[in-house]
């Protein structure tokens, strides 16, 4: 799979543009506040149907106008494809692939994949339990789509049991009317503990071999899946068993407190808690495994490797790690945004350059190399 073009109307700060991108690594650059992440924005949304940044869609529309539209062209097991999307506001989002209407922005996942990694990647490693189950949610829904039917069906019985739950507390329903929810609950939240521990642990594999050489060999790293449920052999029983023990206290406090939405992953370096103990670098260290290693895996499950979009990241990783960041994207179609393009320009990688300014594409340039002129002709 590869990305050719992309066209933007509307869109944030551009009015009009096309960006053609080049098979291997594109670095947009320019100042701060110029737009640049706000192309990686719109290859997110076409890889995951939302925003990395909001969940309010009338924030990606330019100020002053109505709608925004989005047009991405890319290559498939050598057929041209296209995918568009708008929003008016309103409205519902659009969604057109090859031209075909589809009625849910899922239709999207798996087409054109990606792995961000941006500054609040961090937040995975040292930010609140959420974070790390979003990003386990996000991966899983991308290469299973079974798991986002299950994860919808989960949070939608979470939704009536809550809603439940305050009713009982109020007195206006009885308590018995928590078992069918329940057990819904326990069969639902087992399919998604099981795909999750499953991840982890491939994850976990991934990203000791790639700490390593990080680190040349200085650290390891173990990944726990912590739960409050109560081990059993059959995970459904073992989410039953909890939530009927704990009946109570959820009416009590009119809420659910138990199963996978108030799961977490545990990442351990050289068996401390890279949350609490770890330094600021290896952290990074470690959101820069994470990322590869999900990178592999989504590889590795849906047949073809995801686009890798870098969002000012170069400026945060010393020396060593960029290096060791660059030898594993040699072979991948990666985009980058930066504020330093010389830096670059001296890492002798094969890399087309566009200069962003205003939500404008001031200049766009590729990397000559030794690729046939032919070749050149008909990807610019």
């Amino acid at each position: 799979m590869e990305i050719k073009r992309l066209h933007l109307k509307n869109f944030r700060n551009y009015k009009e543009e096309d960006i053609c991108f080049s098979r291997g690594i594109s670095l947009i650059y320019g100042d701060n506040a110029q737009g640049k992440t706000n192309i990686i924005e719109a290859l997110y949304l076409f890889a995951t149907g939302k925003s990395h940044r909001t969940r309010n869609m009338n924030e990606l529309i330019m100020h002053g106008e109505q709608f925004f539209y989005l047009l991405l062209e890319f290559e498939d097991k050598n057929y041209a494809q296209k995918i568009e999307i708008k929003f008016e506001k309103g409205k519902r989002k659009e969604l057109f692939i090859n031209e075909v209407k589809k009625d849910r922005l899922s239709d999207l996942l798996g087409i054109v994949p990606s792995v961000l990694f941006a500054p609040e990647s961090l937040l995975t490693i040292k930010g609140s339990p959420g974070e790390r189950r979003k990003l386990i949610d996000i991966v899983l829904c991308l290469v299973n789509k079974t798991y986002l039917y299950n994860l919808q069906k989960y949070n939608r019985i979470l939704k009536n049991k809550n809603i439940l739950l305050k009713q009982i507390q109020a007195g206006k329903q009885k308590p018995e009317m928590l078992n069918v929810w329940n057990e819904s609950q326990a069969e639902a939240g087992a399919l998604i503990i099981k795909e999750r521990v499953a991840l982890t642990e491939s994850l976990e594999t991934r990203m000791d071999r790639l700490l390593l050489g990080i680190s040349d060999g200085g650290e390891n790293i173990k990944i726990r899946y912590k739960t409050s449920i109560v081990n059993c052999d059959n995970v459904s029983d073992g989410i039953l068993y909890t939530l009927n023990e704990n009946m109570q206290k959820e009416i009590e406090q009119g809420i659910c407190l138990y199963g996978p939405h108030r799961d977490d992953l545990e990442i351990d370096v050289n068996d401390k808690n890279s949350r609490i103990y770890c330094s600021q670098g290896q952290q990074r260290s470690v959101a820069l495994a994470l990322n590869i290693a999900i990178l592999e895996e989504m590889e590795l499950r849906i047949g073809k490797t995801p686009l890798l979009l870098l969002d000012d990241v170069m400026s945060e990783l010393d020396e060593k790690r960029q290096k060791y960041l660059f030898d594993i994207i040699n072979d991948k179609q990666t985009i980058i945004t930066t504020t330093e393009k010389t830096k670059f320009m001296e890492s002798g990688k094969e890399i087309s350059y566009i200069h962003i300014k205003n939500g404008k594409i001031i200049d766009q340039k590729e990397y000559q190399g030794n690729i046939p002129d032919e070749i050149q002709k008909q990807r610019w």
